[in-house]
Order: structure tokens, then C-alpha cells, then sequence
């Protein structure tokens, strides 16, 4: 009987061994997955943080580009502003030439008022008194009808030469300022698209630093549980040499992770115009005063300093005006996207959301106001109102639009 007993104490410690050991086979190959999962998680992002830096040396070519086309073209502007000076002086000596032209002519009519006789030339000739007093006369009227056509004809010239040296002038004034104007756009556009890689690039080294925190965490933790079923394995062999039982108990927790799918509601929120105001009013109330964070916005210590990127900007303002757009956590453009019905660009209104095309399709969301308006929280201003007719965001928006609220 004793020696049945030991035989059944001697099988359940080699079963439980077996238990624990098997649970700690299942464990580390866990562990050892969470690793490659991290290390493939480093590796993704090390390469996106290359391809971001090969984009933002892209667009720094771009910068020095514009910026040398801008130098070249601001020498332009100053070479037709002393080209304009110097067409003043020339315009002010043709108007000058013109007063005294008219003034000459005043002259002489005046002079021909004031002897009271209105001669005309055909008379002057037909009152010759010989052959050759006619030809002197006629040598004469023709002097001074040349003399008043040559001043006629000045006249006209230099009316003409002036108008269209004032045309010249503004054409070309108008010309380089023009391109000045769009080369300054097009600096603008490539800010902001610098100002949003460097958002995304700064999120991207800290997933890095998180990654490899957790990494070293994950292989800590197979060492460790690699030790335990070392430990487990000798105590099985130690069970087994032995004719005698013992008895102990371990117990494992297990726990179970409970993941919760956060399904955006398809249906337009219902709430008439208040709601849309009341999120307008939170979200004007901290333009200028709310700095970018690519990331923020999705804990209470975030959002208490107000500090959030586009998305988590417009869930907040509309939380604030009773609107739910979605969790704190979850919400981005691709879930704001899905909120609401679309309309067409034609015809949104005041408290729709709208789309860019940024950093990637539907990347950046705003707060439509009207007048073609918009309240948004991005990478170069932080909250702040901005306008459609922008370089920048007309080029971006792409006419995808959600209402939210009716």
C-alpha cells in the first residue's frame, strides 16, 4: 500500500513538473513572439524615420530653390523700381515738353483773339499783290502750318510714348510681383509640409524610444522566464530520482486581456446648431495659445494643458459642445472620416468637418466656419483659423467632407 502511494505522489509531482513545464514552453515561445513583433515594430519605424528624412531633404532642395528664385526675383522688383524712377523723371520731361507745347498754342490764339482778325490762310494768299509777293506768302503759311503740324505731331508722340511707357511700367511691375507673391507661396506650402515631418518624425523617434524600452523589458523578461523552466526542469529530475513524495503547490494567474472595438456611429449626431457652436466657441478660445503635439490629445494630462494634433483638437471641441465623436484614445482622421454623412464641397457649412491630403489621404481634419474658413489645430500655427484660398490648404483639400450635426 505504502509503495502504491509513492508511486501515485512520484506521478503527480512528475505531472505537475510536466504542467509547468509545458505552461513555460507556451510562455517563452509568447515572449519570444512579443520580441520579433517588437524588434519588426523597430525596424518599420527606423525605416519610415529614413524615408522621412529622405522626403524632408527633398523638400529642403526645394526650400534652397525657392529661396535662390526668390533672392533672383526681389533683385528683379529692384531693378524695375529704379527703372520705374527713372521712367518718372522721363514721363515728368514729356509732360513738361506737353505743358509748354500748350502753352505755346494758347499763346498764339490768344495773340490772334486779341488783334481781332481771324485770317485765314487761303485769304493771306489771295491778297498777294504780284507772283512774288504770293510765293513769299505761301513760303510763309507753309512755315507755319509746318511749324503747327510739327508741333501736333509732337504733341501726339509723346502723348502716345507716355502711355505706353506707363503700361510697360505696370505690366512688368505687375509681372515680378506676381512671381514674388507665388514663390512666397510656395514657401509657405513647403513650411508646412517641413513643419509636419518634423511633427511626425520627432512622434516616430519617441515610438522608437518606446519601442526599444519595451524590447529590452520583453527580453528581460524571457531571461528571467527562461530561468524558471531551468529551475522547473531540475526540479523534475530531482522529483523523479527520489523515493519519496513531496507536496507543494504553485499557483499561476493568468490574466485575460479584455480589448474593446470602438465602433464609429454611421448615423449624423442629431443636436441642431447649438452643439456646433458650443464646439466653435471651445475651439476658438485657445487659437494662438495651443502649440501642435503630434500624438496629443489622448490623455487627461493632454488635454488639460491643451495640447492636442488635429484630430484629438476637433473630438475635444465638439466633446465640449456635447458632441461625441469618439474615445479619447481612439479617435484620428481615419475614424472622424467615418463619422457623420458626406456632403459635397459645394455645399458644407458651418461646423462640418473637413479633409487634406497631407502627410497622407484625409491627414489633416478642421472645423469649417464659413466664408471659406476653417478652425484647425496643425503643425506651423498650432490652433488657429485658416483660409481655403491658401497656397497651401487649396492645394491639400481634396472636397471630402462629413456632417456631423444637422
Amino acid at each position: 500500500m505504502r509503495k502504491r502511494l509513492l508511486t501515485l505522489g512520484l506521478a503527480s509531482v512528475i505531472g505537475t513538473s510536466a504542467l509547468f513545464s509545458t505552461q513555460n514552453v507556451f510562455a517563452s515561445e509568447n515572449v519570444n513572439q512579443q520580441i520579433r513583433a517588437k524588434k519588426q515594430e523597430i525596424s518599420d519605424l527606423k525605416q519610415n524615420e529614413i524615408n522621412m528624412l529622405a522626403d524632408m531633404k527633398q523638400i529642403d532642395a526645394k526650400v534652397a530653390q525657392t529661396n535662390a528664385e526668390m533672392n533672383k526675383t526681389k533683385a528683379e522688383v529692384a531693378d524695375t523700381k529704379k527703372e520705374s524712377e527713372q521712367l518718372k523723371v522721363k514721363i515728368a520731361d514729356t509732360k513738361k515738353r506737353i505743358d509748354e507745347r500748350n502753352k505755346l498754342l494758347q499763346k498764339r490764339a490768344r495773340a490772334i483773339q486779341e488783334s481781332g482778325s481771324v485770317v485765314s490762310y487761303l485769304d493771306v494768299l489771295l491778297e498777294s499783290e504780284s507772283f512774288g509777293d504770293f510765293v513769299d506768302r505761301a513760303m510763309a503759311v507753309s512755315t507755319i502750318v509746318n511749324a503747327d503740324q510739327k508741333i501736333l505731331d509732337e504733341q501726339k508722340k509723346d502723348k502716345e510714348s507716355l502711355e505706353q511707357s506707363k503700361k510697360e511700367l505696370a505690366s512688368k511691375l505687375e509681372k515680378v510681383q506676381k512671381d514674388l507673391d507665388d514663390l512666397k507661396d510656395l514657401k509657405e506650402d513647403l513650411q508646412y509640409q517641413i513643419d509636419d515631418k518634423n511633427s511626425i518624425l520627432a512622434k516616430i523617434k519617441e515610438e522608437q524610444k518606446n519601442a526599444s524600452s519595451e524590447l529590452g523589458n520583453l527580453e528581460d523578461q524571457a531571461v528571467a522566464e527562461k530561468a524558471a523552466a531551468e529551475k522547473a526542469a531540475q526540479e523534475k529530475a530531482a522529483a523523479a530520482s527520489t523515493s519519496e513524495t513531496t507536496s507543494g503547490t504553485k499557483s499561476s494567474s493568468s490574466s485575460t486581456n479584455h480589448t474593446s472595438t470602438y465602433t464609429a456611429p454611421s448615423s449624423t449626431v442629431k443636436l441642431g446648431s447649438g452643439g456646433i457652436e458650443a464646439a466653435i466657441s471651445a475651439g476658438s478660445s485657445i487659437v494662438g495659445r495651443s502649440p501642435y503635439n503630434w500624438g496629443g490629445g489622448r490623455s487627461s494630462s493632454d488635454i488639460a494643458r491643451r495640447s492636442f494634433d488635429c484630430s484629438s483638437f476637433v473630438r475635444w471641441a465638439y466633446a465640449e459642445g456635447g458632441v461625441n465623436l469618439g474615445p479619447v484614445s481612439g479617435t484620428n482622421t481615419d475614424t472622424l472620416v467615418g463619422q457623420g454623412r458626406a456632403v459635397s464641397s459645394s455645399e458644407m457649412k458651418r461646423g462640418d468637418l473637413i479633409f487634406f491630403d497631407t502627410y497622407k489621404t484625409n491627414g489633416h481634419v478642421g472645423i469649417y466656419l464659413g466664408n471659406g474658413q476653417f478652425l484647425n489645430d496643425n503643425s506651423s500655427h498650432g490652433v488657429s483659423i485658416d483660409s481655403l484660398s491658401n497656397s497651401y490648404w487649396k492645394k491639400a483639400f481634396k472636397g471630402v467632407v462629413r456632417r456631423v450635426v444637422e
